[in-house]
Formats: C-alpha cells, sequence, structure tokens
C-alpha cells in the first residue's frame, strides 16, 4: 500500500511517501510553506492524488516529556477538521 506520511508544522509541513511494498521511504520536496491550515490541507490533499497514496499518516509531537502539547493540539486540529 503506498502511504503519505505528513510531519505538520508551524512554519513548514513534510511529506514523504512509501513504495507500494512499504519497504522504501522517500522524502517529497520542496516541502509546503504555506501556513493558512486550509490551503496545507488542500496541498496535502493534492499531493496524494498525485502520488496516488491510498492512505495518509499524520504524526503526532510530543514533548520532550512524553505530554501532549500545542504542536499535538494543532495537529489534532488538522487532522480532524480536513479529514487527514
Amino acid at each position: 500500500m503506498k502511504i503519505l506520511a505528513v510531519d505538520y508544522g508551524a512554519s513548514r509541513t513534510g511529506l514523504a511517501v512509501c513504495d507500494p511494498t512499504e519497504f522504501l521511504t522517500t522524502p517529497i520536496t520542496p516541502q509546503i510553506t504555506l501556513k493558512a491550515r486550509p490551503k496545507v490541507a488542500a496541498e496535502v490533499c493534492r499531493i496524494a492524488q498525485e502520488q496516488k497514496a491510498e492512505l495518509i499518516v499524520v504524526g503526532l509531537p510530543l514533548n520532550m516529556d512524553g505530554t501532549e502539547g500545542e504542536r499535538k493540539i494543532r495537529v489534532r486540529i488538522v487532522s480532524a477538521t480536513y479529514g487527514l
């Protein structure tokens, strides 16, 4: 299955895609530098279609002590709002 991985960030969003065997992962460049959440979500969806991804996974960052922080809350909001 071809999977698109998303690392949603404040200043940029990184993407990577694996091959259909799920063995090799390749970063997608350039990174998304848009900041508006709807635009980032639209660009992720566009790239997912372009890459023929069957699944999108979004990384959930934790604080160094393992607790949830502000960034994780924002990632959850983006994921839930835009169906990622």
